[in-house]
C-alpha cells in the first residue's frame, strides 16, 4: 500500500512525493550508479530490490502498487527468506524500473515499462512532462488463455494522485465489490487516502510542502490515513518512509520513518555527481507520541 503525487510548479517544474508502506522492518540501500554511461540514483530495499529513483537527464519514476494480495504478503515472504537474507525475494518489477532509468526521455521510459507489463500506478516524468502508466493482470483465465496484461497511459496536466485501485481502469487493485472483508477495507482506505491527498496536493502552493501534502492525518483510524503509523512488529502496514524526486534539480530526498537506510552520503554528492541525495528528519513529521513510538 501506498500513496504517490505529483505536481507542476510554475518555477521548478514537475515534482513528484511517495509514501512507501510496507508491513516488514525495511533496509534501503541508496545506489548511485554509473553504468551504461548514466547515472542512475535509487533507493534499493535490501529484501526485495524494489527500485524508485531518478537518473542524471531528470528522469523520474514513482509506482502505487495494484498486486494487493502479494504486496500485503510480501512480509511473509521476506521472513521465509530470514536465513537466506542473501538471495532475499526478488521483485521484477523493481528491475524493470532500474532499466526503465537508462532512458531520456519520460514517454520512451513509460512506453517501456508497458512493453515489459510493469504493474500498478506509475509516474514517470522530467522537469517538463509528465505520464502515467496503469496496468495489471486480468484475474481469470479468458476463452482457456492465461490471464492477460492490460494497461493504459495519460499525459498528466498539474497535478495527479493515485493509491491502491485503478482509475483509467477499475478491475485493477483494491474492488469496490470484494467478497473478502479484509479487501473491502483495503479499498475504503485506498480511497480515503486518496481523497485526502488529492484536498491537500491541490492547495499545495509550493514544492517544499509537497511530503507535508502526503503526511496528513485527517482520520482518526490510522489505517485511512495517506501517512500511517503502527506497530510494525505486528505485522501492521506503516509508512516506512517517504521519497520525493525534483528533476529541476536531480536530487532525490528521503524521510526514514519505520526504515533504515545506508548510504555514502559524501560520495553521492560529491563535486562530480551528476544526481544528489538529500535526507529530510521526521521530528516535524510526526507527533511528540508518534516519534517516541516509532523509537521505541
Amino acid at each position: 500500500m501506498c500513496v504517490v503525487a505529483v505536481k507542476y510548479f510554475s518555477n521548478i517544474g514537475w515534482v513528484g512525493v511517495k509514501n512507501r508502506d510496507r508491513n516488514y522492518d525495511t533496509k534501503l540501500k541508496i545506489v548511485q550508479s554509473n553504468r551504461k554511461n548514466v547515472q542512475r540514483l535509487y533507493i534499493d530495499d535490501e529484501y526485495t530490490r524494489w527500485t524508485e529513483g531518478l537518473n542524471e537527464y531528470g528522469l523520474c519514476i514513482l509506482s502505487a502498487t495494484f498486486s494487493v494480495k502479494s504486496d500485503e504478503k510480501e512480509g511473509d515472504e521476506i521472513a521465509n527468506f530470514t536465513k537466506k537474507r542473501k538471495e532475499g525475494y526478488m521483485s521484477p518489477d523493481g528491475k524493470k524500473i532500474r532499466d526503465a532509468l537508462f532512458l531520456k526521455d519520460p514517454l520512451d521510459a513509460i512506453e517501456y515499462l508497458q512493453y515489459q507489463e510493469l504493474a500498478g500506478a506509475t509516474y514517470v516524468f522530467n522537469q517538463k512532462d509528465c505520464y502515467l502508466l496503469e496496468g495489471g493482470f486480468t484475474e481469470k483465465k479468458i476463452f482457456n488463455r492465461n490471464r492477460r496484461y492490460i494497461s493504459k497511459i495519460q499525459k498528466i496536466e498539474n497535478y495527479s494522485c493515485r493509491t491502491n485501485h485503478g482509475i483509467l481502469l477499475p478491475q485493477l487493485g483494491y474492488k469496490k465489490d470484494a467478497a473478502d472483508p479484509k479487501l473491502l477495507k483495503s479499498r475504503k482506505s485506498s480511497e480515503k487516502r486518496l481523497e485526502s491527498v488529492k484536498d491537500s496536493v491541490s492547495a499545495t502552493n509550493t514544492y517544499t510542502k509537497m511530503m507535508n501534502a502526503l503526511s496528513v492525518k485527517p482520520y482518526d483510524d490510522p489505517f485511512l490515513n495517506p501517512i500511517r503509523v503502527g506497530d510494525i512488529k505486528k505485522g501492521d502496514m506503516v509508512t516506512t518512509g517517504q521519497i520525493m524526486l525534483i528533476p529541476n534539480t536531480n536530487t532525490m530526498h528521503y524521510r526514514p520513518i519505520y526504515s533504515t537506510i545506508t548510504a555514502n552520503y559524501h560520495k553521492l554528492n560529491s563535486t562530480i555527481s551528476k544526481t544528489y541525495f538529500e535526507i529530510v528528519s521526521d521530528r516535524r513529521l510526526l507527533s511528540f507520541k508518534d516519534y517516541n513510538d516509532i523509537k521505541n
